[in-house]
Parts: C-alpha cells; structure tokens; sequence
C-alpha cells in the first residue's frame, strides 16, 4: 500500500516539477507563470471557475437580481413562481419607489379580465394578429445552434406567440411545428431505407437514438450540410425546404395555421439568405427567394440599428460552418461582420425608405413591415414620425425599440454601452415624438430589452409599448447558464444554445422536448403576470396601460 502512495507521489511531483521547468524556462507568453510558477496557474483556473461560482454560491445581482433568474427558472419549469419570505425584495433593488404601479380599490377578478392582443398592418392586406404580448426577438440560427433555434420556435409555436428569425437567414429550424407530408411540395426529402428503422426503435433513450439518427445522416447526405434537414420519425425520413420548388407550392396566407408559428422575418444589412450571388459587392435582392421565404412568415422587420451591435450582426468564424453558409448564402470559415449601415436608409431619404419597405410588404404578398432602432435622442426616430405625417399609407406598420444596453455574446462591451438610451426613457421619448406628430395611432411601439418578467413589461406597457421582445429570458428559460461563451471565441456553449460543437448541442438535443415545453411555459406565465397586473389596476387587458398606472417617486 504504501508504495502505491510513495508512487503516486512521485508521479504528481515529478509532473509539478516539470510543469515548473516549463512555466519558469520554456513558455514565452505569460509574465505571471514565469514569476510565479505552478502557482500562477491557480490564478487564471480561479479566474475562469468565477462565473460559475457567482451563479450557484453567490447573487450574481449584476447580471439581474437573483430572485429574477428564479421566478423565470421556476415558471419555465411549470411551477406558479411563487416565493417563500426569503426570497422578498429586502434589498429594495426591484420595487425601489423609481416606479410603483397603482392598484385600482375595485380590481378585478381573473375571470373578468378581456386580453386584447396588438394587431399589427391594419392598412396591410394581411394584418397581422397577435395573439401574445411576448414574443421571441430577434436571435439568429447560426449564433444560436439549429437545436435551441427550433426549441424556440417550437416553443412560441405552442405558445402562439411571435418569433422573430434575427438578421442571419431562414430555414427549416424556424418552423419545427410544421409537420412533414409528401403532399407538401415546398419540402424535399431524403427516406432513410426501412431496413434501418429496427434499429433506431430498439435503441433505447433519447441520447442513442439521435446518435443513430446522425448516423444515417451522414450515410445518406453526402454533400456534409447534415444541419439543413429535420428528422421525421412518423415517415422515416430527414426532410428540409426545397428552395428550389416553384412558388405557387408555398403557403399562401390563409394557409398559415398555428402549426407555421408567428414568424417574423428580420432583414439585415447584409441581406443574408435574401440576396442575389453578385461578383461586384453590390446588394440586391433575390425577389424568388424573398417570396418563397416570407410566404412562411407574418410580418417583416428591418434591422437598422441593434443596442449590442450599432456595427451589425457579427458572427466569429468558428460559428460559420458549412451548414450556416449556406442558409446566409456565404463562404464559410470567416468571420460575417455586417454593413453598420442598412443599404436602402439613408439621412434625409425616409420617403424613399418607406417607399422600399411598402415594396417589401407588397413583395410579401401584403404583410406588415417595421424596422428596429436604437434611440439616444430625438433625432433617432423624429424623421421618421415626421415622414408618417406625410405619407401614412406607405408608412411602417411598427417601430421596434431596442434598449441601449442590449447584449449579445458577440459584441463589443464599448458599443453595448456606449449608445442607445435605456428602454423605458426610449419608449418615453419615441411616444412623445410620435403623439407630437400626431402618429402615435398609426404605428405599434415594441419593446425589445431586458425586460425578463411581468412587472418590467407592466411598467413598459404602461409607457406606451404594445408588445414585448424577449432574448434573454427566452434563452434562460430554455437552460442557459450565463457561462459568457455565446461568442464561441473564447469558449463553447456548455449547455449546447448559443454553439456550432456538435457534442455540446447533443446535450441539448437529449433534453429537446422538455426544453420545448420549459420556453412555452415562460411564454404564457409572461403572459398570464401581465394579465394579473393588469386585473390589480383594474384594467381588463394589459393594452389599457397608460403613465397614469404608474406613481412616479
């Protein structure tokens, strides 16, 4: 025995020591190691353990209040998000008298309550109703897997809430719900051969049945973009959009059952997945494509600006696989960094502007169109209310408003804090300037920020927002851990969201419909809190927020 010990001793010494000789002799690339070897190296793994150790040992109040990220985890999970006293607010960081809201002497029961959810085009064609306040904002397949971008869409599909795409594409993923069927002739498909099939029914768990499942994608889709296709158990088959099937087999509106979800399409600067294969750099859009693409979708939203990313959408390189390349119609392996500026919005061109997006919703067969800003001052979103006063039948459908403090994993801390005005005092001034002009009925406002809970969304209702963008809380509720790696630059997803390794989205895959269910339910106790707010100040529906509802310190 005790020569085991005295063995295994010698073996852990003699590694230190080599160690040693390395970090003091060898490296060239870090001055704490070689003044402090061996030692040094406790420093950075403490450094790398903090984030995990602040969100299971401490509050991680920076992030957002403790008892935030548990009501969500909580209602995700199915549970009422009821706490005990320990969980109460007694550091006064959530209800701090900034802003209280009013509850009526009469409120109302919840039987009594009316919900009346935005309609969005009322000029359009095809207007869009919601039949949600919270929706999905924008979040783009590719910095999110293909496995967490369906989990979400699936999720708002159940939820019959709106789905926003992000800037980067449009594929299969972003309508999980919609089942395959050979009659359906806007899908193409490729049969696994049915000799096959035993094996994958006798495969026991979730986690060996994908593998096997993988297996057989890889032997029957040769070109490598396994990713482009969904696996239909009940046909046996993998099956994807067929972009080349001519348009009239595409959805027509009246087709768009809750089974298509409430999709949104974002266009980004880039035009990614919607422009033509140009040799001169030039940005035109493919109008076949576009067609085919929104004939799945239910409105249509620009992205001019973002409150992470006024530089554009950015994807690292590692993200850009072959599979996303070709959904963004790009070469893959390089970083995808966008225009900062969309193409077809230029200073003192708003006319011309709205006159492109009236193209784009006539394109679409007559859906609502918007765009997403970012407002520091007045100057971000006064023309743009003036231009409605001049000419309101070309004029956007909605203006998303997205919080100056916007974050995404993959951008830069100098411009996610720099610009762009908090959500509430953006939604104060967007208002302001809209009712001014005598525009305020002709647009919806939504509101896309950090706004996790119901109590946040009340009080941005109350200012005049009529819904409710979430990312955060969607991807929290979903599973993520807030480990810091979305960017994949420095790190992957653990968890399997916000990454391309295929190892870490198995994970995520194993656990797929209880994600599904887990995101639902956030939708719809988002939704239900709203409502219950709206009963305490009397309201029948959240849409009857006004300031008044609202007791200023």
């Amino acid at each position: 025995m005790w020569i085991i010990i005295l063995s295994v001793l010698w073996v852990i010494v003699s590694i230190c020591l080599l160690i040693v000789v390395y970090d003091r002799f060898v490296q060239n690339g870090n001055v704490v190691i070689a003044r402090f070897p061996l030692l040094g190296r406790f420093r950075y793994l403490s450094h790398n353990l903090r984030p995990f150790i602040r969100q299971y040992f401490l509050d991680d109040n920076d992030f957002v209040n403790r008892i935030v990220i548990d009501w969500i985890l909580h209602v995700a999970s199915g549970k009422t998000g009821y706490f005990s006293f320990d969980k109460f607010d007694s550091a006064r960081e959530l209800h701090n008298g900034d802003f209280d809201m009013i509850h009526s002497a009469t409120p109302l029961n919840q039987d009594e309550t009316a919900p009346e959810f935005p309609l969005v085009g009322k000029k359009r064609k095809h207007p869009f109703q919601f039949q949600s306040y919270i929706y999905r904002s924008a979040m783009s397949l590719g910095a999110l897997g293909f496995e967490a971008t369906a989990a979400m869409a699936a999720g708002c599909a159940d939820a019959k809430a709106p789905f926003n795409t992000g800037e980067w594409g449009f594929a299969i993923h972003h309508i999980p719900r919609v089942a395959f069927s050979p009659e359906r002739k806007f899908f193409k498909s490729i049969y696994i051969p049915k000799i096959f099939k035993p094996i994958y029914v006798l495969t026991p768990g979730n986690r060996l049945k994908n593998r096997i499942i993988d297996i057989y994608k890889s032997m029957l889709i040769r070109d490598g973009k396994v990713d482009l296709y969904l696996f239909s158990k009940e046909h046996f088959c993998f099956y994807a959009i067929d972009w080349s099937a001519p348009l009239e087999v595409f959805p027509k509106p009246s087709e768009l059952t809750d089974e298509f979800g409430h999709v949104i399409l974002q266009v980004g600067s880039w035009l990614y997945g919607l422009k033509k294969h140009t040799t001169d750099w030039s940005i035109e859009f493919n109008w076949d494509r576009f067609k085919k693409i929104t004939s799945f979708c239910r409105a249509i939203e620009i992205k001019l600006a973002q409150g992470a990313k006024q530089s554009g959408g950015i994807l690292k390189a590692i993200k850009n696989t072959p599979t996303v390349a070709e959904i963004r119609g790009v070469e893959p392996g390089h970083d995808l960094i966008s225009p900062n500026r969309f193409p077809f919005y230029n200073e003192g061109k708003e006319k011309e502007f709205f006159e492109f997006m009236n193209e784009l919703s006539e394109k679409a067969g007559g859906k609502p169109i918007g765009c997403k800003i970012v407002i520091s001052d007045a100057k971000n979103i006064e023309p743009l209310a003036k231009q409605i006063v001049k000419t309101p039948d070309i004029a956007p459908d909605f203006i998303t408003i997205d919080g100056g403090d916007g974050g995404s994993g993959a951008a830069p801390i100098y411009l996610s804090t720099l610009f762009g005005k908090r959500i509430y005092a953006a939604l104060e001034m967007a208002n302001a300037i809209l009712t001014e002009n005598g525009v305020r009925d002709k647009v919806k406002l939504f509101a896309a920020a950090k706004l996790y809970t119901p109590f946040m969304s009340a009080r941005a209702m109350a200012i005049w927002a009529d819904a409710i963008g979430n990312a955060r809380s969607i991807m929290i509720s979903a599973g993520c851990i807030r480990a810091g790696h979305c960017s994949g630059e420095h790190g992957s997803c653990p968890v399997g969201i916000a990454t391309m390794k295929k190892a870490n989205r198995r994970a995520f895959q194993q656990a797929w419909d209880k994600k599904v269910k887990q995101i639902s339910n956030f939708v719809h106790a988002h939704n239900h809190g709203l409502i219950q707010v709206a009963a305490i100040a009397g309201l029948k529906s959240p849409s009857l927020f006004t300031p008044e509802h609202l007791a200023k310190k």
